[in-house]
């Protein structure tokens, strides 16, 4: 999977996660919704690990978990696209 299309995953599984723990905050007793929610903050947290395994820290706080502070290490985007 491409860097830009495992991001794209990211983005959609947390924003999902996100979104049903704002129905969770009406519903607190759906169960199921529950479930849905946990699995949704897993699979985010797996496409992040896979991620980072990959490409390197997603965040600043993931950098904690590194050897050596490794977030500034690789170009900015937009300074990738400037050198092409």
């Amino acid at each position: 999977m491409s860097r830009a299309e495992l991001l794209r995953q990211i983005q959609s599984y947390n924003f999902a996660a996100y979104d049903m723990l704002l129905y969770l905050d009406t519903h607190p007793k759906d169960k199921k919704a529950f479930s849905m929610f946990r699995q949704l903050v897993e699979k985010t947290n797996k496409l992040k690990k896979d991620f980072e395994k990959e490409y390197g820290p997603l965040t600043p706080h993931s950098a904690a978990k590194m050897d050596c502070f490794t977030w500034l290490d690789s170009p900015w985007p937009w300074e990738k696209e400037a050198n092409e």
